[in-house]
């Protein structure tokens, strides 16, 4: 049957190769393991390592709903995804060639330029990625854009295994020097984004009515509440995201409070990221397969539920007086495999949750709104900075754990996402107040 979709397998192989490209690139520059300890090794400020992890996820998120309203007229969406693409996916290679030049010298501007290239990395791949999924949702039927993601996040996993052994060697005792190390892997990354740009050429996009004139942000905003307060299932899916969004309190800290407390030695980063990449292996195969099967509804429950273990494992080694040896560093290795199965089940759950639910001519909207919204969440890490300045370990761990705990608990009052569509369509007024 998908053979009769124009295009279908010249598209499925062109998303995969990007997909895969740009998996593999951020794995390299995980905000959860590769970068947090590459700051921390510039500065001992905990605050600098949460703002750093904010403005990374703030320049993603923030934008969107401007991109979003900007491609709203747009009949092509593919123009705006090379755009964003080419502004963005070689600042890394040109930042390693910096470092690989004396840059890591001088501490305070080694921060700085990274934390521009950061910036302006997730601003273009803002635009890039609005674009991008509503390409993805024209050009694969529902059912095969879980399958694609699923087989893009396990064939990216793999090739993460090896990038995860390459980064233990790498930051070894008997690697190169800081930061000639750092520029290698951040080298491999910007390369890896640029094939991924390459991959994004070769798709056919379809086209679909779109709109004919902008709207004015003095109706689109209006427009844009309306639909929050008539689509019920989109605002209760928000909320969950935001709640399990939590995770961020901490997520850019369990490297921090690996080496600096439990006194993990600091090639465990190689080896954490190799099990956060696991993470997603499983999640591929399993979430992957319960999406199709069931709904992208019942993959937010399951990834929740996990996203809960990370905090309370931390935890749990912190009143028990881990310290370094293998034990805990096995045990202290589920946290990222936790980190990976969230990280698969955002696009597997949330985003197709959200694809599934949107009507054809307001993707775009849909897209941004809920990326735009979820932008709040850019202060976390900060605040998570703040929080350890004033408190603990602990104290940020129980705190993280709460909050997921009531995420998860909201998902279940998630409605599956096809049904919640065809309902909204019939009874936008009513609908969900009779189903839930």
């Amino acid at each position: 049957m998908t053979d009769r979709i124009p295009n279908y397998r010249r598209n499925m192989i062109a998303f995969l190769g990007d997909y895969i490209g740009f998996a593999l690139a951020m794995t390299l520059t995980s905000t959860t393991a590769i970068l947090p300890d590459f700051v921390g090794r510039l500065t001992d400020s905990l605050v600098v390592v949460g703002v750093f992890t904010s403005v990374s996820t703030g320049a993603w998120l923030f934008p969107q709903l401007i991109f979003a309203r900007f491609l709203i007229t747009k009949e092509r969406k593919k123009p705006y995804v090379i755009l964003g693409g080419v502004i963005g996916r070689p600042l890394y290679l040109l930042y390693a060639v910096a470092l690989g030049l004396g840059l890591g010298r001088y501490p305070v501007p080694a921060l700085l330029l990274l934390l521009l290239v950061q910036f302006f990395f997730f601003v273009t791949d803002s635009l890039a990625a609005v674009a991008w999924l509503d390409m993805l949702a024209k050009a694969l039927p529902e059912a095969q854009r879980g399958r694609m993601i699923s087989i893009a996040q396990l064939i990216s996993g793999v090739l993460s295994i090896g990038a995860g052994v390459m980064i233990a060697a790498l930051l070894s005792a008997d690697g190169p020097p800081f930061p000639n190390n750092y520029a290698v892997i951040l080298a491999a990354a910007g390369v890896s984004l640029v094939l991924s740009l390459l991959a994004c050429v070769f798709i056919v996009e379809p086209t679909e009515p779109v709109e004919e004139q902008r709207p004015s942000w003095s109706s689109y905003l209006p427009d844009l509440l309306s639909t929050l307060r008539q689509d019920r299932s989109f605002a209760r899916v928000i909320m969950v995201r935001l709640l399990a969004g939590f995770d961020g309190l901490a997520t850019g800290f369990y490297i921090l409070f690996a080496i600096r407390e439990l006194g993990l030695p600091p090639e465990t980063v190689g080896l954490f990221t190799a099990a956060q990449t696991a993470g997603r292996i499983l999640a591929s195969l399993g979430l992957g397969r319960l999406s199709q099967r069931v709904g992208s509804h019942r993959v937010i429950q399951v990834a929740t539920a996990i996203s809960l273990t990370a905090p309370l494992t931390a935890l749990a080694l912190s009143l028990a007086g881990g310290r370094a040896g293998a034990a805990t560093i096995t045990i202290y290795a589920w946290i990222y495999v936790v980190i990976g199965v969230v990280t698969s089940a955002g696009m597997l759950g949330f985003m197709n949750y959200v694809l599934e639910l949107a009507p054809a001519g307001s993707r775009p909207t849909y897209i941004g709104l809920f990326n735009t919204i979820s932008g709040v969440l850019v202060l976390l890490p900060t605040a998570g900075g703040f929080l350890l300045g004033v408190s603990s370990y602990n104290v940020l761990f129980v705190l993280t754990a709460a909050v997921l705990a009531v995420a998860h608990v909201l998902s279940w009052h998630l409605p599956p996402a096809r049904q919640a569509r065809t309902m909204l369509a019939a009874d936008p007024v009513t609908w969900p107040r009779k189903r839930i």
